[in-house]
């Protein structure tokens, strides 16, 4: 059973910015992780942030039940942290 999702309008924003080639990889790599189908690079930021890798690309998102929340989308730099 796939997970449930619900995606925050900083993230849409972010995503609706990116080129059409990132924003495939990303919605694919979404997409395949809800379904709990592959291996992922996820790390715990926090008590209340979550970091899915995906290239140069990191999404920051945040489980509230079972529910995931994806937050906004930054591109790695080294002060994305």
């Amino acid at each position: 059973m796939p997970l449930k999702a619900e995606f925050r309008p900083r993230f849409k924003k972010d995503l609706r910015a990116l080129p059409d080639k990132d924003q495939n990889s990303i919605n694919e790599t979404i997409n395949n992780f809800l379904n709990k189908n592959g291996q992922f690079d996820v790390i715990r930021l926090g008590d209340e942030l979550w970091r899915l890798k995906i290239g140069p690309w990191r999404i920051f998102f945040d489980f509230i039940g079972d529910l995931i929340v994806f937050l906004y989308i930054k591109r790695r730099t080294s002060k994305t942290y």
